[in-house]
């Protein structure tokens, strides 16, 4: 009888194991493709990755082999490769996605034309820039400098351009390495992620709206407004040797929840488009996935993980496209990767189904 019962008690612990996933196999990121963007591999890296406004493209750039490469999203395709003579730091798209921008070492921030890979307009610096960023409407580029030091004071200078008319319309000092530059949704308000601290400016006049860092020196990587703006997501090393995520009530203040799972340098957040859910990679060799709902209710220790992929090398770089159906990853291995996104809403197919269903049916009627 006793070990009738005990074999039972497996039993039952194998059903519930089994209902568990079952429950949670709809959120995952699915694996679609690879390609090589750092054709040195192992000892190469790629230091950016970002998709096209519509999704359909993803511009590459890479650390040691210094290229600048545009890929087609359904199938991977190389469209075209640039080099340039330092590592490049950062890619981005302009929000009419006819034109990319490379910022490389060299001091040199490249505008090339999307369709073609020609060079359009170079912009040089007097220091190597580690963010940039478009705005999501108009022709505003933002671009951060690594620090510099006059006197007994560090700076570190954010340049803001119209590239409508290649003019600079604003410089402010954020006083150290700027590493990430993010704008609301809306434009309205600027997000500067570097050394020492996440500032955020308002962009109708730049003036500096706050500050945040917690009570000992953080580098802060990367960081990331929420699609209402109401948050700010911030990932950074401080206090300890590893890695912390952050996550501010922005306009207060008020920092809602510190936390780490990776023990691990974090460098490279993004948010996906519908607000439920932050994902985050760096030097493990997972992308990780949490629910917004859980890092506001849950203790800093007991905050679950929705989902965790093996991406089998240290992320610098992650990115959801426009309606976060898909994320792309960079890594230093040399890799980009393409990423589906599964996630946790059953009833997005049928709503889908019916929103064609309506719409043919409105058409026929016309």
């Amino acid at each position: 009888m006793k070990k009738l019962s005990i074999l039972l008690t497996i039993l039952a612990g194998i059903n519930l194991l089994s209902a568990q996933q079952y429950l949670n196999y709809q959120l995952r990121l699915e694996p679609v493709w690879s390609r090589v963007a750092d054709a040195l591999g192992e000892p190469g890296s790629v230091e950016s990755a970002e998709f096209s406004p519509d999704g359909k493209y993803i511009v590459s750039g890479t650390k040691y082999d210094n290229s600048v490469i545009m890929w087609r999203t359904s199938d991977g395709a190389e469209l075209w490769r640039n080099y340039t003579a330092e590592e490049v730091e950062r890619v981005g798209w302009s929000a009419d996605g006819k034109y990319v921008a490379a910022a490389s070492e060299d001091y040199l921030i490249t505008i090339y034309e999307s369709k073609t890979g020609e060079v359009f307009k170079t912009i040089k610096l007097k220091k190597a820039v580690d963010g940039l960023t478009w705005s999501h409407k108009g022709a505003l580029l933002a671009v951060g400098e690594e620090k510099t030091k006059e006197g007994d004071e560090l700076q570190g200078w954010i340049h803001i351009y119209d590239m409508s008319t290649g003019k600079e319309v604003k410089k402010m000092d954020f006083g150290n390495t700027v590493n990430e530059l993010f704008f609301t949704q809306d434009d309205q308000y600027l997000l500067a992620v570097g050394h020492g601290a996440v500032k955020i400016y308002n962009a109708s006049n730049w003036k500096l709206e706050q500050t945040l860092k917690p009570e000992y020196h953080t580098i802060f990587t990367s960081g990331v407004f929420s699609p209402d703006a109401k948050y700010v997501f911030a990932v950074g090393q401080g206090g300890t040797s590893r890695g912390n995520a952050y996550l501010w009530e922005w306009k207060t203040g008020k920092l809602v929840k510190m936390f780490n799972h990776t023990g691990k340098k974090i460098e490279s957040v993004s948010w996906h488009p519908g607000g439920n859910y932050i994902a985050h990679a760096g030097h493990d060799p997972y992308i990780y996935v949490y629910r917004v709902f859980d890092i506001i209710n849950n203790g800093n220790d007991a905050i679950p993980v929705a989902h965790k992929v093996w991406a089998s090398d240290h992320a610098e770089y992650i990115d959801f496209n426009a309606d976060g159906s898909f994320l792309v990853s960079a890594h230093q291995n040399g890799l980009i990767k393409l990423w589906v996104w599964m996630g946790e809403d059953s009833s997005v197919n049928s709503r889908r189904h019916e929103w064609v269903r309506k719409n043919q049916t409105d058409a026929e009627n016309e």
